[in-house]
């Protein structure tokens, strides 16, 4: 049953940067086959609520169609379409994936110049009709990434790198550094010289390293166990995924053996929460290679395309994607909006509570 909510607001004028955006001719292309009609060079601007527009762009990251630039245009950024009806004409909300995008603005693309078309102008209020998708079917199985998608521990990480470098008298790497390398699944350790040594070329390789991994270590001891935690709803989804039965595994690139005493903590026992779990000392390879997702597929017994690789890190979604996998991307770690959907992900969430916005967990598989 098609589900819809009806959404008011006002017309305002917008910063005309849609316009060329409307002209493009695979966007113009892609709108036809999936929304239904060749867009009008423009689109018409409503200010809603932030309310009102934060749901409509999670629905949108999560469920709506895909604007996919082709490879020649890997300048452009990719754009999920809603589809609308404004007084009666099909329309759609376009939301392109940046991350310095409005907070409270709806963009509207039509076959038609809509203000025109329907008389309007700015002030003037507007009803509209937002066609909600459907839920994809319930998946086989899931495969979870840890820090940053179901650990909050990325913000942690930064400051144990921090308190490591402030101990051995080197300069703190910019956070951005930090979250592109953490992005990429290249460690503390690999990225030494990308990280320190860049910041100071004059220093001492050898020993300095030695000492600083001696130090790292030492802080992350007594750091790390005391101060991560589950972002919110995560015990309470991993335990209803249980509970239906789904099969589900981890895959993550850190090697810290204590990681999932975190789970017996909260009374989730993660030998029987998770068929498999993959560290960075099981494969040969980590992400981005699809080497430890393929792995844990293995030991689920579930196939790639009937499974979720879900993460926060553009690592993630390539491997996930190499791998064959269904993509989600979650906005709590090293990667954006802008990132993630430059790694071809197929759902993107603002925290893994979201999960079930994707799929309905009493329906049938695949």
């Amino acid at each position: 049953m098609v589900k819809e909510k009806q959404i008011m607001g006002e017309i305002v004028s917008g910063r005309g940067e849609a316009k060329g955006f409307m002209e493009i001719s695979w966007v113009r292309e892609q709108c036809f086959e999936k929304a239904g009609f060749e867009p009008f060079s423009g689109t018409l601007n409503l200010k809603v609520s932030p309310e009102d527009f934060n749901f409509f762009r999670r629905i949108s990251s999560s469920r709506g169609e895909r604007l996919i630039p082709p490879p020649e245009e890997g300048d452009f950024c990719e754009a999920r379409l809603l589809k609308v009806r404004a007084n009666g004409v099909v329309s759609a909300l376009l939301f392109p994936m940046v991350d310095n995008y409005y907070s409270d603005i709806l963009e509207i693309v039509a076959p038609v110049g809509l203000k025109r078309h329907l008389r309007l102008s700015d002030n003037d209020q507007l009803q509209l009709s937002v066609i909600l998708p459907q839920k994809m079917p319930a998946p086989e199985g899931i495969i979870f990434d840890l820090d940053g998608t179901l650990l909050n521990s990325i913000e942690l990480y930064y400051s144990i790198l921090s308190e490591g470098c402030q101990a051995l008298g080197v300069a703190v790497p910019p956070r951005e550094k930090v979250m592109d390398i953490m992005g990429r699944g290249i460690g503390f350790w690999d990225a030494w010289e990308e990280l320190i040594m860049a910041m100071d070329p004059e220093l001492e390789i050898g020993e300095l390293r030695k000492k600083f991994i001696h130090i790292l270590e030492d802080v992350w001891r007594s750091r790390y166990d005391q101060e991560v935690t589950f972002f919110p709803g995560v015990i309470q989804l991993l335990a209803r995924l249980q509970e239906s039965g789904m099969l589900m595994g981890v895959v993550t690139s850190s090697f810290y053996s204590k990681k999932m005493n975190i789970f017996r903590e909260n009374n989730l026992e993660p030998g029987l929460l998770f068929r498999s779990v993959i560290t960075r000392r099981d494969t040969t390879k980590s992400k981005p290679d699809p080497e430890p997702l393929l792995r844990c597929l293995e030991l689920l017994n579930t196939s790639p395309q009937r499974s979720l690789c879900v993460g926060d890190s553009p690592c993630d979604i390539t491997a996930g994607r190499e791998a064959g996998m269904i993509t989600v991307g979650v906005l709590t770690g090293t990667g954006t909006r802008q990132s993630l959907s430059k790694e071809g992900v197929d759902f993107i969430l603002d925290n893994i509570s979201e999960l079930p916005e994707i799929f309905d967990l009493e329906g049938e598989l695949f």
